[in-house]
Parts: C-alpha cells; sequence; structure tokens
C-alpha cells in the first residue's frame, strides 16, 4: 500500500489537474484529462490496477494527452498540458509501482521526485497566468 505522503502526493495532483483544466479550450482535450482523473479516482477507490489505461492516455500514438499537448500553440496552454502530462506521469509510475510492476514504459522509468517538483513549479506558474 502506498505510504501517506505519496498518497497525498497523487491527490494533490488530482487537484492540480482539477485547477489547471478549466484553461484547455478544447472539450475532446478536456474529457481526455477527465478520464486520466476517472482512471486514478478508480484506483484510490478500489486499487484496481489501472496502469496500463492510465499510461495509454498519457503517451497513445493515436490520441493521447502528449499529442494534445504537442499540437497546442499557445504557450499558456502548452504549461498547462505540462503540468497535466507532469500529474498524470507521477500518478501512472505510483500506480505501477503500488502494481508490484518490474517492466515500466520508458517515458514513466524517467518518472521521479523531480517529476513532482516540476509539476508545482509549473503549476505556481500556470496560476499567475
Amino acid at each position: 500500500m502506498a505510504d501517506q505522503i505519496e498518497l497525498q502526493k497523487i491527490y494533490h495532483c488530482l487537484r492540480i489537474i482539477e485547477n489547471v483544466k478549466k484553461q484547455i479550450g478544447d472539450e475532446d482535450a478536456v474529457c481526455y484529462v477527465e478520464k486520466a482523473m476517472d482512471l486514478t479516482r478508480k484506483w484510490l477507490n478500489d486499487k484496481t490496477d489501472v496502469s496500463k489505461k492510465l499510461y495509454d492516455l498519457l503517451d497513445d500514438e493515436e490520441c493521447s494527452l502528449t499529442l494534445y499537448q504537442e499540437s497546442e500553440k499557445d504557450e499558456c496552454v502548452i504549461e498547462v498540458w505540462n503540468c497535466i502530462i507532469d500529474a498524470v506521469a507521477y500518478i501512472c509510475r505510483k500506480i505501477y509501482e503500488e502494481q508490484g510492476a518490474d517492466y515500466f514504459p520508458e517515458p514513466i522509468e524517467l518518472v521521479d521526485e523531480d517529476t513532482y517538483s516540476r509539476l508545482i513549479a509549473g503549476y505556481e506558474k500556470c496560476m499567475k497566468q
């Protein structure tokens, strides 16, 4: 079971996503962000392994959070996407760890506490915009 500090960070990531997603104008993109939030809540509520589904929302070749970010032109909204992607990646890493994964997809392998710190700094920047 994830320790209390890790759970607090996951809940904090969800609050950050909730706060910044309002700055995204594309309704389809917001729905995608909400899917990631729903999967995270499902895991928090019943520990269903959602790591693969969450990762697919993050980095699928056809439709993903990173593709939405890459197609954005507005620098402020790109910063919002960076926050969302860092938050989802951090949550995804923690879920993989909790499920006892021996393997992490390469982008998730790179996620660590620096990702969380970058998320907090990015969020502060977003909230000043």
